[in-house]
């Protein structure tokens, strides 16, 4: 019997609460008690709570050092990087999670992991398509990225500061209609006011 497209086998939908074991890296297994809609920031928060009441907690690490690892319905083993994800959003084979410490770039994987999903696929089923088309795009997106990066480079200092902190110009010098009949005859008045502070009183200006 195939998974079912609900948010957990078997399920349409996760009930309101449901016990998640967690398979600690200490060999100890905990049961969470996690409403469905919880982030997995606030089960791996629960999680190190509930985990001072289990042996060997002393030999866990700083929380944010860890990920939490699981099977999905698909069959696919998969890391969870994004922890503002929701439990009923990770469409879990079923409700285990796995606490690992991740191996190779963290970074690199955390980027790959809001690649996969944004285009709705793991990076690596992507990697591995032959279509002849996505590999023409990809090709040309990359010759677009890199042709940006070298003139963004070989510009002076305030292009590089323009690109970090792009200016909010309008296309047009012409104030829009709605902001036109706003102004004190076509003028734009600027007030600066100024706190000054004399013998324990405030006064405005």
């Amino acid at each position: 019997m195939p998974p079912s497209s609900g948010e957990l086998w078997g399920h349409h939908l996760m009930p309101p609460t449901i016990t998640v074991d967690c398979l600690m890296p200490t060999g100890i297994i905990i049961p969470l008690i996690c409403v469905r809609d919880a982030t997995l920031e606030t089960v791996k928060s629960d999680l190190w709570h509930e985990a001072k009441r289990y042996p060997l907690h002393h030999k866990l690490g700083e929380q944010m050092s860890y990920i939490f690892v699981s099977v999905t319905q698909d069959a696919e083993r998969e890391e969870f990087y994004d922890e503002s994800r929701r439990l009923c959003d990770l469409r879990l084979f079923q409700p285990i999670l796995k606490v690992v410490e991740p191996k190779g770039n963290k970074e690199e994987k955390m980027l790959n992991s809001e690649i996969g999903l944004a285009i709705g696929m793991p990076v690596h089923e992507f990697d591995e398509m032959k279509d002849s088309e996505v590999i023409e795009f990809r090709r040309n997106i990359l010759n677009v990225c890199k042709d940006t990066v070298e003139i963004r480079d070989s510009g002076a200092e305030d292009k590089l500061a323009s690109y970090v902190y792009p200016p909010e110009i309008e296309s047009s010098k012409e104030f829009p209609p709605s902001l036109e009949k706003k102004l004190d005859k076509g003028l734009v008045i600027v007030k600066a006011f100024s706190r000054v502070f004399m013998a324990g009183q405030r006064l405005l200006k």
